[in-house]
């Protein structure tokens, strides 16, 4: 998830895509840009989004999201909320599962 402190514009599924490789790139290179990355889902309104990315690439992309602080010239950070090698995991939080 993209967090802006103060507000600002925000992008649509393309510019986020973009931004994603440009973090990749400022801090991995072009071979880190070249990293093969999906935007499976976004959500403008939150600026949430599910990546998938080989796991060998976890890493890469985890760094260069965290070590981003600025879009268009303001503030922001990119808080990762969950990984998991199946896409089904994501669904659900079983930290928030209530047992009867």
């Amino acid at each position: 998830r993209r967090e802006l402190p103060d507000g600002g514009a925000r992008p649509n599924v393309a510019q986020f895509k973009q931004l994603v490789v440009s973090a990749l790139r400022e801090l991995h290179g072009e071979v880190g840009a070249a990293l093969p990355v999906d935007v499976l889902t976004y959500e403008e309104k939150t600026l949430s989004a599910i990546l998938r990315v080989i796991s060998s690439g976890l890493v890469k992309l985890w760094s260069a999201l965290t070590l981003l602080g600025f879009y268009q010239n303001r503030r922001c950070a990119f808080r990762v909320l969950q990984t998991s090698p199946f896409l089904l995991a994501l669904s659900g939080n079983s930290r928030e599962l209530v047992l009867d």
